[in-house]
């Protein structure tokens, strides 16, 4: 299973980071900025307005992404493996997206302030929402992925 949850992680991270910058580029000026914020969890809320790339920032606001994403990931696998999705022909996305849902109210209203994802005080409500929905639409890439290089052994 953690395998599963770091390749599906990993897809969830980079389509939903692809999502941040193109919805930074359109809401704030800079596709680095909410890639940035993630960072104010080590940085405080000078990270949240930081617009240029940098190891600091960008990199470590990354690496915070992509571990959370693959923490999502493992709650994602876990549901799959109970009702034995991840062996269908079709990953669920339907799962995907519930899951997604889940981490984007545990995000947004469950957590204390200093480790909310950041990005949401860069974002407009529609393109988080954008955000979360790609990240769980990608949820399901992982297990397609797997499969295919299962195919291909």
């Amino acid at each position: 299973m953690l395998r599963r949850a770091a390749v599906s992680g990993s897809c969830a991270s980079l389509l939903s980071t692809g999502m941040l910058a193109c919805g930074g580029s359109v809401d704030c000026g800079s596709a680095f900025a909410p890639v940035n914020a993630v960072s104010h969890w080590i940085w405080g809320d000078r990270a949240i307005h930081t617009n240029r790339p940098s190891v600091r920032h960008t990199v470590l606001g990354y690496v915070i992404h992509h571990a959370m994403s693959v923490f999502w990931a493992a709650f994602y696998e876990g549901a799959m493996a109970v009702g034995g999705a991840h062996r269908a022909a079709r990953p669920s996305v339907i799962g995907g997206l519930a899951v997604a849902g889940i981490a984007c109210f545990v995000d947004l209203k469950c957590t204390p302030h200093r480790l909310t994802p950041g990005f949401e005080r860069r974002l407009s409500p529609g393109m988080l929402a954008l955000v979360y929905v790609a990240f769980g639409l990608a949820l399901p890439l992982g297990a397609m992925l797997l499969r295919h290089a299962g195919r291909r052994a």
